[in-house]
């Protein structure tokens, strides 16, 4: 008998790596050898050309993540567990500060470090039964302090973190958490068709775009124009194949041939 792993890799379209959790039976929890294995398939396509866009889904239609293992945890003494925290943990800032853009396609709850995976997404597309919530305040720690306020704004992340609310799917996306709720049979074709979308342009453009976003809430304007300035003075310039994109980009958009 084959035993499916635990984290499923694909190519579902060109330029667009799909990884799906597949521990259904507990929620899609995360254990150390999973957790692992996803972190390495960040970093082979973070240095992969072919790889434009990342989706990031789970399987079982109930849990998107309930956090990390629980279990696997209980049998940890406190030097492991200091262990696993200083590996698991810069994970999460991987994912935020990745070169590509990353794509959660989330079903059902989503709570404790799996929260935090998606809020180190780009985006967040989920089903009507998302349920969401940050657990650290439950045990005397703070957690999303840094993502959910880019989210959702400072005030309501506060209220969030600070009651252990669990948001629902229509509050989500009015309050911006997600950006679309869609069916749950939907879901991964919603996310992968996005992730397609974006795999087909530039990908200095891309890379620009996120950067420059992800920079905008520490800069004043003037750095903030002067950084875009500068990303596309080099992206136009330096960047291998930049100059040619700019040209094509002309070629086909120049309504003064018609």
């Amino acid at each position: 008998m084959t035993t499916e792993p635990t984290l499923i890799v694909a190519t579902p379209t060109p330029g667009v790596l799909h990884l799906t959790f597949n521990r259904p039976d507990v929620h899609n929890a995360y254990d150390t050898p999973t957790f692992t294995a996803f972190a390495e398939q960040l970093d082979r396509a973070a240095s992969d050309p072919d790889i434009r866009a990342i989706v990031i889904s789970a399987r079982g239609g109930k849990a998107f993540s309930a956090g990390f293992d629980i279990h696997e945890m209980a049998g940890f003494d406190a030097a492991t567990m200091r262990r696993a925290f200083e590996t698991r943990d810069p994970v999460f800032g991987r994912v935020a500060a990745h070169p590509l853009p990353i794509i959660a396609a989330i079903d059902g709850i989503c709570f404790g470090a799996g929260a935090l995976l998606a809020l180190a997404c780009d985006m967040r597309i989920a089903t009507p039964g998302f349920r969401f919530k940050v657990t650290a305040v439950g045990y005397g720690c703070a957690n999303a302090t840094w993502s959910l306020p880019r989210a959702v704004g400072a005030p309501r992340a506060k209220a969030i973190l600070m009651t252990g609310q669990v948001v629902g799917a229509e509050e989500a996306e009015r309050i911006g958490l997600v950006n679309a709720v869609v069916e749950a049979s939907e879901l991964d074709a919603h996310a992968i068709a996005l992730a397609s979308a974006i795999a087909g342009h530039p990908p200095q453009g891309i890379k620009g775009i996120k950067t420059l976003v992800d920079g905008s809430l520490t800069r004043s304007p003037i750095e903030g124009w002067q950084a875009e300035y500068d990303w596309m003075i080099a992206s136009m310039t330096d960047a291998p194949g930049g100059g040619e994109t700019f040209g094509k980009f002309l070629s086909e958009h120049d309504d003064h041939k018609r």
